[in-house]
């Protein structure tokens, strides 16, 4: 039973010499005072490496070493199979070097020498919305949803209290440009005072001055 030929792309490696394969295991060693050793932690292993050699000759092998020049000049993604990955989790690679030489007095017998590196798919985005679609609900953050409602009455009503308070303000100060730049002073007591002495005019002062005041201190 033949053994599958090793594939970079559409290239097929028939003469390979030598696969090596590499992998980090992701260990930070640690040194710990009075600890005898060190502690290792783990933050995720490293990418796959994968080094090969081998010749290419025949008919084929000057489009084989073309293709072989562009992908790793061009450093796209490329699809790679061989026995030595089998029991490997390994999607992409990326040609990380290549080396290639001639032979002389053997035409058309390239050497060569390629390093690849496993090119993990990238983790699906994060995404937050306003309605609140976090991937996870804000209870696993300690936060009880139920207060948002809260915080959004509580939002509108100082809203209103503020648009109640410059209502009344613009009462106040068309009421003062209608008595010909009375000096009031400070805009709520004084105010009061010297208004109650304008007969007619006494309701409709008071009547904006109280509103300031219960707009900005309660009733």
């Amino acid at each position: 039973m033949s053994r599958p030929i090793p594939m970079i792309g559409d290239v097929a490696l028939q003469a390979v010499q030598r696969i090596r394969h590499e992998v980090d295991g992701g260990f930070a060693v640690l040194p710990i005072e009075s600890l005898d050793g060190r502690l290792v932690q783990r933050h995720g292993r490293g990418s796959h490496v994968l080094e090969l050699e081998g010749l290419l000759y025949g008919d084929t092998a000057l489009d084989d070493l073309q293709t072989l020049q562009g992908l790793a000049a061009g450093g796209e993604e490329q699809d790679f199979s061989a026995d030595i990955v089998t029991a490997l989790d390994l999607n992409k690679v990326v040609v990380e070097r290549f080396v290639a030489g001639e032979l002389a007095g053997h035409p058309n017998h390239f050497a060569y020498r390629i390093r690849l590196l496993e090119s993990p798919a990238l983790p699906e985005p994060a995404t937050v919305s306003v309605g609140g679609d976090l991937g996870f609900g804000l209870d696993d953050l300690g936060i009880d949803d139920s207060l948002l409602g809260d915080i959004t009455d509580m939002a509108g009503q100082v809203a209103g209290a503020v648009d109640q308070a410059m209502d009344a303000i613009d009462q106040v100060q068309s009421l003062v440009s209608a008595l010909g730049g009375l000096d009031v002073g400070n805009p709520v007591q004084p105010l009061t005072d010297q208004v109650a002495k304008l007969g007619a005019l006494g309701d409709q002062a008071s009547g904006a001055v109280d509103a300031v005041v219960d707009a900005f201190f309660g009733s």
